[in-house]
């Protein structure tokens, strides 16, 4: 695994601002392409130690793989600001770098399936998901990988540790 970043970098051609109903979100200035990086998440990245002292302190903590946890004060970070959509038009091509799932067209909202990262084992949305798609699955959870549908529309695109759940179930 490489080093993470220190900052986080958003495509020139992706800008936050407010949407109609889910407060900040990114959108498309300019037509970003098919594997285009949106995005490559930076800042504060720890092992499970640091994550338990993070959360402990309030903070922030995803986990990315087994033993590689990223901290951050809520809104702290641009990357926050990507919205959910169960029909995400991004996906994940490593733990930092989250890439163009198919062409996005000026204007339209960058979103991404929060599945592909969510591994908090007790994770259920507060919110309600209303992104609209034909695959939407309402309430957003931990466990929302393990659908098949789900696995099939992101296949091999999930967080390196989702990666290895993945896997990991289809050989038990």
């Amino acid at each position: 695994m490489t080093t993470p970043p220190k900052e986080t970098w958003i495509n020139p051609k992706i800008e936050i601002r407010e949407t109609s109903n889910k407060g900040k979100g990114m959108f498309a200035t300019a037509l970003i392409k098919t594997s285009d990086i949106i995005l490559i998440w930076g800042g504060e990245y720890t092992n499970a130690k640091g994550a338990e002292e993070a959360k402990e302190k309030g903070r922030l903590v995803f986990q990315w793989d087994d033993d590689l946890f990223s901290v951050e004060d809520r809104g702290d970070d641009m990357g926050y600001f990507i919205n959910h959509a169960c029909d995400s038009n991004t996906w994940m091509r490593d733990a930092y770098t989250l890439v163009a799932k198919r062409d996005i067209q000026v204007g339209e909202e960058v979103t991404a399936d929060y599945a592909l990262w969510e591994a908090d084992q007790n994770y259920i949305s507060k919110w309600e998901c209303y992104c609209g798609s034909l695959v939407c699955r309402k309430r957003i959870t931990s466990n929302d990988w393990k659908l098949p549908e789900v696995q099939e529309r992101h296949t091999g695109h999930f967080s390196p540790l989702i990666n290895k759940r993945i896997k990991k179930q289809k050989y038990e």
